[in-house]
């Protein structure tokens, strides 16, 4: 997996290249067990923690740049990652959350990622969260309120539920994941370019 991830990386890195457009199950993507969504959905499972995600932001966000308005994309923060109790995982998770509340998700984004993969350093309590929040023009009284908000656990809640639905299908095993509409799997290392990237998930939307 390891090796496959950073091969699709070095792809999304080249030139946008021609290519046709045959996609195949089984080679670019996996047809899961779930129902389809009743409504187009994108969705990255992703966890902070993660290097590969971390290199995966870019075109991760040029994906999301490429989607028509009417479908959301939906990046979840998973806590399964090896190394940290699954709560401290979670304080990322709010953190996210509530930095898309205030519209500072990418700032936050950059910067959650750049302290954990560039600087070495990692966020032990909900404090260091807020902190960060607070750099970014987040108040402590607003992070703190948005934090014990209803919209903030449900969305929270969201995740922990997503993650365990996807997981218990066996659809989710790694991260980083990209699902199309909950029934389609994109095969990462199967990736030539950001263009295949975009229309692979476009072609994915439709089908």
């Amino acid at each position: 997996m390891l090796k496959s991830i950073k091969v699709a990386l070095l792809a999304l890195c080249l030139p946008i290249a021609a290519f046709a457009a045959d996609f195949k199950e089984s080679v670019h993507y996996e047809t899961l067990s779930l129902e389809k969504s009743k409504t187009p959905r994108v969705v990255e499972f992703f966890s902070f923690y993660c290097p590969h995600c971390y290199k995966f932001e870019g075109p991760a966000r040029a994906l999301h740049a490429s989607l028509p308005v009417s479908v959301p994309f939906e990046k979840i923060h998973v806590n399964f990652l090896g190394g940290l109790p699954p709560e401290a995982q979670s304080y990322l998770s709010y953190g996210y959350i509530i930095a898309k509340q205030f519209g500072v998700e990418s700032p936050v984004v950059d910067q959650i990622f750049k302290t954990i993969h560039e600087q070495n350093g990692r966020f032990a309590s909900m404090k260091d969260v807020q902190k960060l929040l607070e750099a970014h023009g987040v108040s402590a009284e607003k992070f703190d309120a948005a934090l014990a908000s209803m919209p903030v656990i449900s969305a929270e809640n969201a995740m922990q539920n997503d993650q365990k639905r996807f997981s218990e299908s066996g659809a989710l095993k790694s991260v980083p994941t990209f699902i199309v509409n909950d029934k389609y799997r994109v095969v990462i290392n199967s990736l030539k370019s950001q263009a295949e990237f975009n229309e692979l998930v476009k072609y994915l939307l439709e089908k």
